[in-house]
């Protein structure tokens, strides 16, 4: 915050009420809107206040979280301790308190101390390390170990992994129901499919605790719509035998024949059914062929519409046939439905069976090693709160909490609020009851509960707001609800897009539990600070896609297709952000700077190849990126060194991996160097090295046939931290790889720690365990320094960036992402069903599936306004897709068709075939500061735009390309319509402007085969003649030496200007762009590229057009000499009109524009 910015009465009036020590309060706060601020006075406050630091319990989300709040919290205490008087008193005084007195200066000043100094400390912690340390006090009232420590997620994915494979290992062998089981799964999965299938099972592991209760199977018969006795078996039989009798069949198969065409189809269908009565002990095959008779393959019943079941001949002829056929279809119907239900019971037991058998294996391997993991500490403490009596736990916690605040309680889990529910039971009744002021509090926002796979939902955020409310007023007890709505985060403008954007009812629903909640408004703290929102056209496929060819890498990119094309787009606007010549600047604590690496946050919905597309796009436009948010340990390039390292240390012979490992960092190899020992080698490739006289390859057998001694005699984290220090192998790949890769290198010791811990096994069995495991590390991007963040918007929650692109926008949510496993009931109760495919959904999964879709799609939406809302100045909405279009839902939609009639059109600067949209104030640089701090100040609000009385209307912005246009009227002439030539001459002219932007960046020598390679991607209409005469032009002028300032040091292209001049009907605006600009020391050249023929003097439309550019330019440079020239590309020649003239052309625009 900067000190010049005041904050408005409501708004401290608020955060006094929200940090009031005194009472309970339940905020709700909008993003930006100062939560983590709010919560951290609060605390300070109940400090002032005399709450015994040990007796504050502060819980947040993540441990990032709280030791950005712990931090804070210090920092305002250790700051007391050195002001005097005066400055103490303003700032006890900025947190919402009262007038200090002079004792109450002194204890301010000591806070700090005895806060550090009190046992147990200030506890600001996740709700997990406070169920640990509730569970280590109680572990007899627990009946946990009193010395279990908890699993990490790498040990924890590694036991689970463990228990998988022992699991279905045993069941190969068993020859009772879990044989049956896994039997039964494999044959419904196919290839890949069965991992997957069990991973997903594994992640309802509350569910399963309700396995072990005898009446699962018949609670999950119940929530299908079965009765007692409706098995599979049972149900196919009364479709075979329950109906007409299958003795009939043939029968009624020879009247089907003496019908119609269609009429046969059914008779030959019945006469397969009739053959398969008795083949097999189940009915199964021969209700199918029985059932394809009277349902289509969609599975909707036949003869519901016009057309009857049989031909209307055959109904003539066989009157009562009809009747008995469309009787009987009746009757399936139902038995449809109940044999789907039954067949889903079935499979759900068979998969129940297994998934409680690996998780009883994994429940074993951890109580025998004394471990929990994060779910567990969860349920152990909520069963401990909720046990038949806790009482005597909970009066010993009550003698040591007399305040709980909760930061982002929209993330807290339904069993995390069953803790958060009985501590507070005992705040508001019976001998918890104390006379001490006992509060809570929590903050969050509904709007961002994103997070539904941890089980957050905003129904439950919405649901104990007023649980909370009624406990603490049913005791008489204060309890505050408070709305926090300014942004202290974004400008205006990006405020009032999410308003306009989220008006939209159908982009609304979700945001908030209640469905008839107004549309969020949102008010900006920094009003003077410009902002702009940009609309970029998506980046299509080009025509009918050629298949891929099957014989590329399965990590393959096309370059040229629209992924690839929008990552490139997005670093040159960076590229440009960045330049210092286009004086892109931000706002940084009251003044304006330039735009830094650091600024930029770039937000995906999903890690996948455009993720990792973008990070390679500007890496090759050398601009700083921090990497990725999340890395694939099993898959990062350091780990699969590491790994090749441990394999050749354990085998020497292994040709292709000593290969591998010799083009790595830690050696460095070449292609060349191998191709020049490895083909005509006798024998192993170690031999080769050993024996060649080159010295590298000597120095490189020897540390081989040492890695392989150390192999034999060290653990594998002794061998590798021996290599990665002393070995110097940390420094080579951070060398090559970037900073990033210590990440990795980090985790991969950890894990070898951990393996060594728990392990007998050698370096062997860590290689195996490492290549089995689908491990990922997240990296804290709030530390990334001065580089370009690339994330997804999950991991970019909480974070905020000057300038942010949300480029991943075309897909909506959909069925493709579907789970196969599905919930039935309540969180306690709940049953899983496993749904073999859509159509074979019995109603109550095909229930279950929409209402998880109708989630999904509502999680969608609160997702895009996260991804808003981390803008502080600047957003930039583009998006990509493929042949078939946009996904329907997606957030380009919502946004372009919210804000398209608010917006401004502009040509794309970094496309000229395309046009953008602009929301906002559309300069950003340091000359044009003043302009956007009035435009800025100058926005209200969603709800204060009503209609006001007509006026005058300003006069239009001035574009120099259409002055002329603009100071004659339009006559009502049509146009005609262009011919073949007139098309060429535009794409000539189109193709001459980006080829003099792009060719001067380029190395001299590289500039015609550049051109050339542009050309064949952009000018299809154009033979190859025309192309080399086109590139010549070109470079004509751009090697012309009477240019060479143009296209020097301090020339830059595409120049957008932004200027105000004095007309007889009042003040105008003047924006354009240059095609070339140049500033010296003394001048500013300002050039137009003409593709016509070269014309002396300059036309009229000519004069008007530079006219204007130099008006642009003086008001911009009033210190310099601007000159203006006409730049003829067909012959290079240079036109540079008087300054009288242009004088003159300029007075004659204002006069008539």
């Amino acid at each position: 915050m900067s000190d010049r910015r005041p904050i408005a009465k409501d708004t401290r009036e608020r955060q006094r009420a929200a940090s009031d020590p005194a009472q309970s309060a339940w905020v709700a706060a909008h993003a930006g809107s100062g939560k983590t601020h709010v919560l951290s006075q609060r605390v300070v406050r109940l400090l002032l206040a005399g709450a015994p630091p040990s007796r504050i319990l502060c819980l947040t989300y993540t441990k990032a979280a709280a030791a950005n709040m712990a931090a804070r919290i210090f920092d305002i205490l250790a700051g007391w301790a050195l002001l005097d008087d005066e400055a103490l008193t303003a700032a006890i005084l900025a947190t919402g308190a009262p007038q200090p007195s002079r004792a109450e200066l002194v204890f301010a000043r000591r806070l700090f101390a005895r806060t550090v100094e009190t046992p147990g400390g200030l506890k600001i912690q996740t709700i997990h390390a406070f169920c640990e340390r509730i569970l280590h006090l109680f572990p007899f009232e627990a009946n946990v170990a009193a010395s279990f420590r908890v699993l990490d997620d790498l040990e924890r994915a590694e036991l689970l992994e463990r228990a998988r494979r022992q699991t279905l290992a045993r069941a190969v062998l068993d020859e009772g129901e879990l044989r049956a089981a896994l039997e039964t799964v494999s044959r419904l999965c196919s290839g890949g499919g069965f991992d997957e299938l069990i991973a997903e099972l594994l992640g309802h592991r509350a569910a399963h605790r309700n396995l072990s209760s005898g009446d699962y199977a018949e609670l999950l018969r119940e929530r299908l719509g079965l009765r007692e006795g409706e098995t599979l078996e049972a149900v196919e039989r009364e479709i075979v035998e329950g109906g007409i009798a299958p003795r009939d069949w043939p029968g009624i198969a020879q009247a089907l024949r003496g019908g119609g065409a269609n009429d046969g189809k059914l008779a030959t269908q019945l006469t397969i059914a009739a053959g398969l009565i008795g083949a097999l002990p189940q009915h199964t095959a021969c209700a199918d062929e029985y059932l394809a008779v009277f349902f289509k393959k969609d599975g909707e019943p036949r003869g519901l519409g016009k057309q009857k079941m049989i031909s209307a001949a055959l109904q003539k002829q066989q009157p009562a046939l009809l009747a008995r056929l469309e009787d009987e279809r009746d009757r399936l119907v139902a038995l449809v439905e109940k044999r789907k239900a039954a067949a889903a019971l079935d499979r759900s037991m068979a998969l129940a069976r297994i998934g409680d058998a690996i998780l009883s294996a994994y429940e074993r391997m951890k109580s025998n090693r004394g471990l929990f993991d994060f779910d567990d500490l969860i349920e152990r403490t909520r069963r401990l709160f909720q046990s038949s009596s806790p009482s005597w736990v909970l009066y010993k916690l009550d003698s040591r909490i007399d305040h709980i605040l909760v930061d982002e309680a929209q993330d807290t889990s339904a069993a995390q609020w069953d803790i958060l529910a009985a501590l507070a039971d005992e705040f508001c009744a019976g001998a918890g009851a104390t006379r001490r002021i006992r509060t809570f509090f929590a903050v969050g926002d509904e709007k961002q509960s994103i997070f539904s796979f941890q089980g957050a939902a905003p129904e439950k955020f919405d649901a104990m707001r007023r649980d909370f409310a009624r406990r603490f007023r049913d005791a008489e007890l204060g309890f505050e609800t408070v709305r926090l709505t300014r942004s202290f985060r974004s400008s205006p403008q990006v405020l009032g897009a999410v308003d306009i954007v989220f008006s939209v009812e159908e982009n609304r629903r979700g945001l908030a539990a209640d469905r008839d909640e107004p549309a969020p408004l949102h008010e900006a703290w920094k009003t003077d600070v410009p902002g702009l929102v940009e609309i970029w056209e998506p980046e299509a496929s080009q025509g009918a896609e050629a298949p891929e060819d099957w014989r590329l890498p399965l990590d393959y990119v096309n370059e040229a297709g629209p992924p690839a094309r929008l990552a490139r787009k997005i670093a040159r606007k960076i590229k440009a952000l960045l330049a210092a010549q286009n004086g892109e600047c931000v706002e940084d604590k009251g003044a304006m700077r330039p735009v830094r690496p650091g600024d930029v946050m770039i937000l995906v919905r999903k890690r996948d190849a455009f993720f990792e597309g973008v990070i390679r796009a500007l890496k090759a436009e050398a601009i700083p990126v921090a990497g990725a948010d999340r890395l694939d340990l099993s898959g990062h390039i350091a780990v699969m060194d590491l790994v090749a390292l441990g394999r050749v240390a354990l085998l020497r012979e292994d040709d292709l991996t000593l290969a591998t490992l010799l083009k790595s960092p830690l050696f460095g190899f070449t292609d060349d160097d191998l191709i020049a020992l490895a083909p005509k080698r006798e024998g192993a490739l170690i031999d080769a090295l050993a024996a060649s006289p080159e010295p590298a390859h000597k120095e490189a057998a020897a540390r081989v046939d040492a890695w392989a001694r150390e192999a034999r005699t060290r653990a594998p984290f002794d061998f590798y931290s021996h290599i990665l220090s002393a070995g110097g192998g940390r420094e080579r790949l951070v060398g090559r790889l970037s900073q990033e890769a210590n990440d990795a290198i980090d985790e991969f010791l950890h894990l070898a720690l951990t393996f060594e811990r728990e392990q007998a096994q050698g370096l062997a069995g860590f290689l195996a365990s490492v290549e089995s495991l689908q491990l990922s590390v997240k990296r804290d991007m709030e530390a990334a320094g001065d580089a370009v963040r690339v994330m997804t918007v999950h991991a970019s929650k909480g974070l905020e960036a000057k300038v942010v692109f949300l480029p991943d926008t075309c897909g909506g949510p959909s069925g493709r992402h579907d789970p196969k496993i599905f919930r039935l009931g309540e969180e306690d109760g709940a049953t899983l069903v496993w749904s073999g495919a859509m159509a074979a959904d019995p109603p109550a999964v095909a229930n279950a599936r929409e209402a998880l879709r109708e989630a999904a799609r509502e999680e969608h939406r609160r997702l895009l306004y996260v991804a808003l809302t981390r803008a502080e100045e600047r957003l930039y909405v583009g998006g990509f897709h493929g042949p078939a279009g946009r996904g329907a839902g997606c957030w380009y939609d919502a946004i372009r068709n919210a804000l398209e009639p608010a917006c401004d059109n502009a040509p794309d600067p970094l496309d000229e075939t395309k046009q953008i949209l602009r929301y906002g104030v559309t300069a950003h640089g340091a000359t044009a500061a003043n302009e956007t701090r009035e435009a800025a100040a100058t926005m209200v609000p969603l709800y204060a735009r009503t209609p006001a009385p007509e006026e005058r209307a300003p006069a239009p912005p001035l574009r120099p390309a259409t002055a002329l246009a603009a100071a004659d009227p339009f006559t009502g002439e049509e146009t005609a319509a262009p011919t073949r030539r007139d098309r060429e001459r535009l794409l000539v002219g189109r193709l001459t402007h980006a080829l003099l932007q792009r060719l001067p960046d380029a190395p001299p020598e590289r500039r015609v085969e550049a051109a050339l390679r542009f050309l064949e991607l952009r000018a299809a209409p154009l033979d190859a003649a025309q192309r080399e005469r086109l590139v010549s032009a070109v470079l004509a002028v751009i090697d012309h030496a009477s240019l060479a300032p143009l296209f020097g040091p301090g020339s830059a292209p595409e120049v957008e200007i932004v200027a105000r001049l004095d007309s007889p009907r009042g003040e105008i605006a003047i924006c354009g762009r240059i095609d070339r600009l140049t500033e010296t020391e003394t001048d500013v050249i300002v050039a137009d590229f003409k593709t016509g023929a070269p014309r002396h003097p300059a036309t009229p439309a000519q004069l008007r057009q530079l006219a204007v550019y130099r008006a642009a330019a003086l008001r911009l440079y009033p210190h310099k000499n601007v000159r203006c020239a006409l730049i003829f590309t067909q012959s290079a020649t240079i036109e540079e009109p008087e300054p009288e003239a242009l004088d003159a052309a300029l007075e004659e625009i204002l006069r008539e524009v």
